[in-house]
C-alpha cells in the first residue's frame, strides 16, 4: 500500500481525496479528542484507528481511481484470487486428513494463526490463509460466497464458473463457522429478495430449511452458539458459563450499550472501546475466566463497534451509506450483483467482524461506492444513446 501511495506521488505529484470521506473523518476525530480531553480514551488508542483510516481510506480511493474506476476488473481479480484461497483451504483439510501438519497448520508464517486441532465430525476447522475460520468464511470470502451461491442457484458463471463456485462453498462449509453459515443464510435471502420467481424462492427456501436443520443437528458447534446464545438472554445462563464466541459478543455488547448511554450522538471516540472495556468489564465478570478481554479492540462486531465509538452518528452514516449507494436488480443486472456481493460482507461484519481495516474492507467500502457510480454512467449511457 505504502508502494501504491509512493508511486503515485511520484506519477502524479499529488493526491485526489474524497471531500466527504476527509469531512466525516475530521469530525469524527473532533469529537474523538474531545473524548480524549473527558477521560474516555487515550491518545494512542485513537490515533491508531485515526492513522488506519486515513492510510486505508486514501489509498484505496486512489487505487479505484488509478484503475479508472473499473470495479468490474477489480471484482473479477478479487473473486479468481479467493478461489485460490479457497483451494489452499480444501488443500488445508486434506493435508490433515492425511497427518501433514506444514499442509493444515501456518503458524510458521501467517501472524496470530489459530494452530488448535479444532474439528467438528472429525474434520478440521479450516481457516486457508486467514488467522481464524470466522475470518476466511465470514469476512474474506463473504462476496465470492455471495456469487458461489448465486451461480449455484441459477445455474449460471457469474465472474467464475458453477464448478469453483461449489469448491468456493465447499471450503466455506468446511469452516463449520455460525457466521459463514449465516453469511450464506444472508445471501439465499438477498437472492429471494431480490428474485421474483417462484421457482428460485422455493429452491431457495428449501436449502435455507434444510441448511439450518442440518446444521443445528449435526455441527455441535453450531448448536452449541444458537443454544448459550438463547440461554443467556432468557436469563439461564451467566456469562461465566457460555462459550467464547457467545462470551465476546455479549461481554462487547455491554460495553458498548455503557458507551453509548453516556454518548449517544457521537459515541466515546475513535478506539475508545478497548479502554472502555477495561474500565466497565468487572461490573459483569467479578473473576478471571479464558476468554476476558478476547475482541476488546474490535468490540466483535462492526455494528456494537460503531455504536461504542461513533454513537448514533456513525451508525446512521454506515447505514445511509448502503442504502444511498445500494444497487438494485431492476436498474442493472451485472453491477447488482457486485452490491449485493458487498452487501453480504457488510451485513456479516456488522455482526461478528469489528476490526476497520481487516480483509481489506475499506477497499470494499469504496468498491460498493463505485459500483453505484459504475451503474449511473451505464444507465446515462444508455439513455443517451436511446434518446440518439
Amino acid at each position: 500500500m505504502l508502494l501504491f501511495l509512493l508511486m503515485h506521488l511520484y506519477s502524479y505529484g499529488k493526491f485526489k481525496i474524497n471531500r466527504t470521506f476527509i469531512l466525516i473523518l475530521t469530525l469524527v476525530s473532533i469529537t474523538s479528542l474531545l473524548n480524549i480531553a473527558l477521560g474516555n480514551n487515550t491518545p494512542s488508542l485513537f490515533l491508531k484507528q485515526f492513522y488506519g483510516f486515513l492510510f486505508n481510506g486514501v489509498t484505496f480511493y486512489l487505487f479505484i481511481r488509478f484503475n479508472n474506476n473499473d470495479i468490474s476488473k477489480l471484482f473479477r481479480i478479487y473473486v479468481k484470487l479467493s478461489f485460490i484461497v479457497a483451494i489452499i483451504g480444501i488443500i488445508q483439510e486434506f493435508s490433515f486428513l492425511i497427518h501433514f501438519k506444514p499442509g493444515y497448520d501456518f503458524s510458521y508464517f501467517i501472524p496470530r494463526f489459530c494452530s488448535l486441532d479444532n474439528t467438528v465430525l472429525g474434520l478440521k476447522r479450516i481457516s486457508s490463509i486467514l488467522s481464524e475460520p470466522a475470518h476466511f468464511a465470514g469476512g474474506a470470502m463473504a462476496p465470492a460466497m455471495f456469487i458461489s451461491v448465486l451461480n449455484i442457484i441459477k445455474k449460471e458463471n457469474n465472474f467464475i464458473s458453477r464448478k469453483k463456485s461449489f469448491l468456493i462453498i465447499i471450503s466455506i462449509l468446511l469452516s463449520f463457522s455460525l457466521i459463514a453459515y449465516i453469511g450464506i443464510i444472508v445471501a439465499l435471502v438477498l437472492i429471494m429478495l431480490n428474485d421474483q420467481r417462484v421457482k428460485v424462492l422455493f429452491f431457495c427456501s428449501i436449502i435455507l430449511m434444510t441448511g439450518t436443520v442440518i446444521s443445528y443437528r449435526f455441527v455441535d458447534v453450531f448448536r452449541m452458539k444458537i443454544n448459550d446464545s438463547v440461554e443467556i438472554i432468557s436469563g439461564k445462563k451467566s456469562l461465566d458459563n457460555v462459550n467464547l464466541s457467545t462470551f465476546s459478543s455479549y461481554s462487547n455488547a455491554f460495553i458498548a450499550y455503557k458507551s453509548i448511554i453516556n454518548n449517544p450522538l457521537f459515541g466515546s471516540g475513535l478506539g475508545s472501546h478497548e479502554f472502555l472495556y477495561n474500565k466497565y468489564i468487572p461490573q459483569i465478570i467479578d473473576k478471571p475466566r479464558h476468554g476476558l478481554g478476547v475482541n476488546k479492540g474490535d468490540a466483535s462486531s462492526l455494528f456494537l463497534r460503531l455504536i461504542s465509538e461513533t454513537g448514533l452518528f456513525g451508525v446512521f452514516i454506515f447505514l445511509y451509506f448502503i442504502v444511498k449507494f445500494y444497487v438494485p436488480k431492476k436498474k442493472d443486472t451485472y453491477f447488482w450483483m457486485i452490491s449485493n456481493a458487498i452487501v453480504c460482507l457488510f451485513i456479516l461484519n456488522l455482526m461478528r467482524q469489528g476490526n476497520y481495516f481487516y480483509c481489506g474492507f475499506i477497499f470494499f467500502v469504496w468498491a460498493y461506492y463505485f459500483t453505484n457510480k459504475n451503474c449511473c454512467l451505464v444507465s446515462n449511457a444508455s439513455s443517451q444513446s436511446k434518446v440518439t
